[in-house]
């Protein structure tokens, strides 16, 4: 079994820019970067424009070896704790402008506070769930690429596309509420 020929630009196409926002996810590690959610808001974009024409492939037989190719729940930790601490000072503020919004014609409520509270876990589920796939596309066997490009797919419509999608709402409202960057 090979990957559908329609499938390999938008594999690649998706590929670059996952491989983009892992490494600005990775690079909070030297601190927080000049305009972040200003990027924030382009590469959760990109992802979500780059994922729509990835389709599902499906492998003939299972391939046990490439089952445990994610990152530990310690090693997502740390990152977690990482992107945290380089967003907590803005998401707090989201937070409290949410809260602040209570009783008035805008009303906040407890979903969008606790939404905004939690930008650092949409961050980290999106970066675990794109670098899993990257770890298998690399490998370079067909089996591996097929396996990835389910895992991103797949992925996306059950779990880190909600992430996006509320990560993209919190960078919003940050950059046009809170006008930061």
């Amino acid at each position: 079994m090979s990957i559908h020929n329609l499938n390999y630009p938008a594999l690649r196409a998706f590929i670059g820019v996952a491989t983009e926002y892992c490494a600005l996810i990775e690079s909070f590690s030297d601190g927080r970067p000049i305009d972040l959610y200003t990027k924030l808001e382009l590469i959760l974009a990109q992802l979500h424009v780059g994922i729509l024409p990835v389709m599902a492939e499906l492998g003939e037989e299972e391939h046990p070896e490439l089952e445990n190719v994610d990152m530990s729940h310690k090693e997502w930790r740390e990152m977690a704790k990482l992107i945290q601490s380089i967003t907590c000072k803005e998401s707090d503020g989201l937070s409290q402008w949410h809260e602040d919004l209570r009783g008035t014609s805008e009303s906040g409520d407890d979903y969008c506070m606790i939404r905004a509270g939690m930008l650092w876990d949409d961050l980290a589920d999106i970066y675990r769930d794109l670098h899993g796939g990257l770890v298998l596309w690399r490998m370079g066997t067909t089996e591996s690429q097929i396996e990835a490009s389910w895992k991103w797919r797949f992925g996306y419509e059950s779990h880190w596309g909600y992430h996006l999608a509320r990560a993209m709402q919190s960078v919003h409202e940050i950059r046009y509420q809170l006008y930061d960057d």
